[in-house]
């Protein structure tokens, strides 16, 4: 493996992107898991979160949290359309506009992590293994967090965290 893609784009002042690669395909995704539970807690706060993931022969398999795609947003562009042509005369017009709207706004806004980056780790990784990819906002990891990714054997190969912060990942990530 050579070295990780660096993440591309600026990130607002208090966030930080982490790049965690796993030894197993499903390993990622039994990571963000247990950080959403944390989540919910209020122990992390995770702005976006993606799982890469590499059968063994080679498929990849990407899983976005946030990014909202052309056919989401259609869809609920198409309900609001609906809703603002029923409040003002003709459903059908509104909802082909809603949904026209919804799939532009997608195509144009993107949130989250850069999905050119998110592209190039899927690329990156070897088959048979999974990358679980964070935009966390500050403060980045607690000790809870830190505590709950220990279970998960994985690497660091990216991230522009703290130096402090890092080895502390990697440290629990390693135990």
């Amino acid at each position: 493996m050579t070295d990780a893609p660096a993440p591309t784009g600026e990130e607002g002042p208090t966030q930080h992107v982490v790049a965690i690669v796993f030894d197993k395909s499903t390993r990622a995704d039994e990571a963000l898991l247990a950080l959403t539970h944390l989540q919910l807690e209020g122990n992390i706060e995770m702005a976006d979160a993606v799982v890469v993931a590499k059968s063994s022969e080679g498929r990849t398999f990407v899983r976005q949290t946030v990014d909202p795609t052309p056919g989401r947003a259609a869809i609920g562009g198409m309900w609001l359309g609906t809703l603002v042509g029923l409040l003002f005369g003709g459903p059908l017009g509104g909802a082909a506009v809603g949904a026209a709207s919804g799939a532009l706004y997608a195509k144009l806004v993107d949130v989250g992590l850069d999905d050119d980056w998110v592209k190039q780790m899927a690329q990156w990784i070897d088959p048979g293994t999974s990358a679980l990819l964070l935009l966390l906002n500050d403060p980045a990891l607690r000790a809870e967090a830190l505590k709950e990714l220990g279970r998960f054997e994985g690497k660091v190969v990216s991230t522009d965290l703290p130096a402090a912060v890092r080895e502390a990942l990697e440290d629990a990530l390693e135990d």
